[in-house]
């Protein structure tokens, strides 16, 4: 999709959600509450396409004055001129210009976002006083749960300065009404996700054939960032937005480890290997997992385990279809695992949505599993079994689109036990 396309679709967006707040000023930050970077919420980015994390957007369907020196002549002389959206953006000072490249210019954003306006961050304050004069409502961003043992953030500390002085405006929570829009996928988000998806698997190909006993888990990982990197700008990692690496290679009892992130062990011969990453196309992000014998052959017993851990996956993707929930796929799952008597050892949280956020927020909060699923809307499901003291973990991750009439499974590398040995054979 062109530049002009993409600008097209975050105004589009913008006046969607003015449509849906109603009334009031909406005020979003990059971040929202997030003062940890594993929960970076993409609020701002689905409106803007910015990325940048020292940003603020002010929608004011009213308008706001704004230019009040610079308006010099005609009848707007020093009144200034109504705009209706704003970007706010840190400019780098000189020397972070010098050491780390110059940062998009200010007209740049204007052209690619689509705003009335795009000023420094200096002039936030006195536009907002301004603007918050004669209004009764502002919404602002708080995409996560707020963690009372937890310092104030900069956009928290912004919010209680704005509480204490304009005590006539109704503070309202804007994320969920974007949630709500980010749930459902467009055509355009679907294609993206599809790429990523196709990418993903033939990049898990390729690190399922390398990794063998002998091999070091850190080749995993240096195929899958080269794959990535050559294949241009559009595509990216989840990197370390989430985690410390861009994937998760886990041999033996590592993959026991649900977030083991050190990638530095030895793969010895008749272990399992575990590898969970994603992949960003147009920033939409997949999420597979794969769990594969080192050797090429499973063990008598990893392969009973292996079977049950699939037969949980296909259970669950068959609940999926318009109307069920990501409740319903996790009770699948629970029931096949209580049925091999196997709760003990499984991962409750087996799904997710995936979007512009590898774990994407539901409609009402983060984790809503009682949110009808609709078509146009994309999740992963991925069943999970530990037995550390085995030194199994198996985890096997597919994504699935929500369509009219049911789901459709997104490309993924082999899951059923003869063709991962397959693939992976070293005969």
């Amino acid at each position: 999709m062109n530049t002009t396309d993409l600008t097209t679709r975050y105004v589009a967006r913008r006046r969607a959600l003015i449509e849906k707040a109603g009334s009031g000023l909406i005020l979003i930050d990059a971040s929202g509450l997030a003062p940890d970077i594993s929960l970076y919420d993409r609020n701002l980015q689905y409106l803007t396409g910015l990325t940048d994390r020292n940003v603020y957007l002010l929608l004011a369907p009213q308008g706001v004055m704004v230019e009040h020196l610079e308006t010099r002549t005609g009848p707007e002389l020093m009144r200034g001129r109504r705009v209706h959206e704003i970007v706010f953006v840190a400019q780098p000072d000189a020397r972070t210009a010098f050491m780390d490249g110059a940062a998009a210019s200010l007209d740049t954003i204007l052209q690619q976002t689509g705003v009335d306006r795009v000023y420094d961050l200096s002039k936030l304050d006195r536009i907002l006083e301004t603007a918050l004069m004669d209004q009764q409502t502002l919404w602002l961003s708080s995409p996560s749960v707020p963690r009372l043992s937890q310092p104030l953030t900069h956009y928290l500390t912004l919010i209680e300065r704005i509480r204490q002085r304009f005590y006539w405006v109704q503070l309202k929570n804007i994320a969920p009404l974007i949630h709500q829009m980010r749930f459902v996928k467009d055509a355009h988000e679907i294609a993206c996700l599809r790429e990523a998806f196709e990418i993903h698997s033939e990049i898990f190909e390729k690190i399922m054939r390398a990794l063998k006993p002998g091999e070091n888990e850190s080749l995993g990982q240096a195929i899958f960032d080269y794959e990535v990197r050559i294949r241009g700008d559009r595509v990216s990692s989840m990197g370390s937005e989430h985690y410390a690496n861009s994937i998760i290679v886990a041999s033996g009892s590592n993959a026991a480890i649900p977030h083991y992130m050190d990638n530095n062990c030895p793969i010895d011969d008749g272990e399992l290997v575990l590898i969970d990453s994603g992949v960003c196309v147009g920033g939409y992000s997949s999420d597979i997992t794969r769990t594969f014998p080192a050797n090429g052959r499973f063990t008598p017993r990893q392969r009973d385990l292996y079977a049950i851990v699939l037969e949980a996956l296909y259970t669950a993707i068959d609940t999926f279809k318009p109307g069920s929930t990501m409740l319903d796929a996790h009770q699948a799952v629970y029931d096949v695992f209580k049925r091999y008597d196997l709760t003990e050892y499984s991962y409750s949280n087996c799904g997710h949505p995936v979007g512009l956020s590898i774990h994407e927020p539901n409609r009402r909060y983060v984790d809503d599993r009682e949110q009808p699923l609709e078509p146009g809307v994309i999740v992963v499901i991925e069943p999970f079994i530990m037995l550390p003291d085995e030194g199994l973990g198996i985890r096997i991750e597919d994504g699935v689109l929500i369509t009219d009439t049911g789901h459709e499974i997104m490309a993924g590398p082999p899951r059923d036990l003869d063709a991962v040995e397959d693939l992976c054979h070293r005969g």
